[in-house]
């Protein structure tokens, strides 16, 4: 169907200053009573993003990709407990510059865990060497030259570690480090022993099985984020679908095949220090609204999960100490203020467009009717319009007649 935009004009928004007490930077509800945005029948509204942009005020490596756990059986002298389940290990909140420093902090914090649940100390000397070459230091990736960015290394102990049972978890309920360090997700339903990466407890390194060492090895390459995109939605019913994934969160309904309605208006690229967006066609991202009138709009940011975006919140915590939620050493305490005292805002242009539809009855009722040439009582096609009486032959020396 045919339409015409009748009315147009733009909204300018700063999420800085001067907004609701019930919004945020990242979250902010206009209220627009005062200059409400309406359509009249047979007319739409349509919403398009022109221009966005926002610092990146977040990590690449944060509280939605910084947590695997760990279930095993570590021996009867093992410092908290013989056995662990679902025991939390995070990786510090940071942008690492290369996959070398990603690979070598989840080590550090992997065996710094196992030494404190085994009560047996790492080799101090070399706590980490690769598993291509175990007389060399560190992990692979190698810091520098060329990899297929899996993660691999030995952790060396000084002492047999007396672990029997290990398995290495990340749980998609706890979000998205499979895909940062290379390894299976791991469901609600699958067993405490399922590894999300290759342990072998025991490698034969080359003089047989050896006890005081731990081959560790992701099964996938690394990335040194998890997220590409951020996305602004608004609450507002609206003619767009999506995929469900887009409102998954932490969970993973592999059933889930379905589209829904969408509340996304964009989607935006993440660089590395800004988000930016300047239209090009003036129709990339658009909104049409199934409702007349808008009284309040509220615009938020999520990922390309639904979750808000994560707070920039980095805390020194002990490498070895048991991580309590909550407590001083935990790596993700109750978030801060960032998106209300804080850096965390945006400014966005939207633009509105009172659409007209041009199709159906509205042609029928602004097109003139035909005009006769001929008196109807000689004319053969039927009779279109009635002038209660009045000649529809235009011929000023006829007399009009009018029915009483």
């Amino acid at each position: 169907m045919a339409t015409e935009v009748v009315n147009s004009y733009n909204v300018y928004i700063d999420t800085e200053r001067n907004i609701s007490s019930t919004s945020k930077g990242d979250d902010v509800m206009l209220a627009l009573s005062q200059t409400p945005i309406t359509c009249q029948d047979n007319q739409y509204i349509r919403l398009t993003l022109q221009s966005f942009s926002m610092y990146k005020s977040f990590t690449n490596v944060n509280i939605n990709n910084n947590l695997f756990r760990l279930n095993g059986d570590f021996g009867a002298g093992a410092a908290p407990a013989p056995s662990a389940a679902n025991y939390a290990v995070y990786i510090a909140n940071a942008n690492y510059e290369t996959l070398n420093s990603l690979a070598t902090t989840f080590a550090t914090q992997l065996y710094g865990a196992l030494a404190y649940l085994s009560g047996v100390p790492v080799n101090v000397a070399t706590p980490l060497s690769t598993l291509d070459d175990p007389t060399i230091a560190g992990v692979s990736p190698p810091a520098g030259g060329d990899s297929n960015g899996i993660i691999s290394f030995l952790i060396n102990f000084q002492n047999p570690h007396q672990i029997t049972n290990l398995s290495l978890q990340m749980k998609i309920s706890d979000g998205d480090i499979f895909e940062l360090l290379g390894g299976d997700r791991i469901y609600p339903v699958d067993a405490a022993t399922v590894n999300s990466v290759f342990i072998d407890l025991a490698p034969d390194i080359g003089a047989g099985p050896d006890n005081t060492k731990i081959s560790v090895r992701c099964k996938y390459n690394c990335q040194l984020s998890t997220q590409q995109n951020v996305y602004l939605r608004t609450d507002i019913n609206n003619t767009n679908i999506q995929t469900e994934s887009f409102n998954a969160r932490n969970t993973d309904n592999r059933l889930a095949t379905n589209l829904s309605s969408s509340r996304i208006l964009a989607k935006l690229v993440i660089d590395n220090e800004f988000i930016n967006y300047t239209t090009g066609t003036q129709m990339e991202y658009f909104i049409s609204l199934t409702t007349k009138q808008i009284t309040f709009l509220r615009l938020y940011l999520t990922d390309s999960h639904g979750r808000p975006i994560p707070e920039n919140v980095r805390r020194q915590y002990p490498d070895f100490a048991p991580l309590v939620a909550g407590s001083a050493g935990d790596p993700n305490p109750t978030p801060v203020n960032q998106n209300t005292l804080g850096n965390r805002s945006f400014e966005c242009v939207i633009k509105v467009d009172i659409v007209q539809y041009m199709g159906g009855q509205n042609n029928v009722l602004n097109a003139p009717p035909p005009v006769k040439t001929v008196p109807a009582r000689f004319g053969t096609e039927p009779l279109n319009v009635f002038n209660y009486g009045e000649s529809g032959f235009p011929d000023p020396n006829f007399n009009k007649m009018r029915l009483n």
